[in-house]
């Protein structure tokens, strides 16, 4: 895959390789540089701590006893 850098320095992403990264519009993205001089560019991803509060549940508060009843109770199901 190829791009072409433009006046101010930008480049489109070929659309094979944003799918394969799943970026959309806006993502960040990371280049780093190893040893050799060659570049990686890996999509930044997000600390889960910025989707605190996206998910709403209004029931009881979950002990830290009732989880892990729920989840061996899940992994014996299986």
């Amino acid at each position: 895959m190829e791009s072409t850098l433009t006046t101010k320095g930008q480049i489109t992403l070929p659309k094979a390789l944003r799918a394969a990264l799943h970026l959309k519009s806006g993502d960040k993205i990371i280049f780093e540089v190893l040893e050799n001089g060659e570049y990686i560019l890996k999509p930044k991803t997000q600390d889960v701590r910025v989707l605190k509060g996206c998910i709403s549940y209004k029931g009881k508060p979950k002990s830290i006893e009732d989880m892990q009843s729920a989840i061996s109770k899940a992994v014996t199901a299986k």
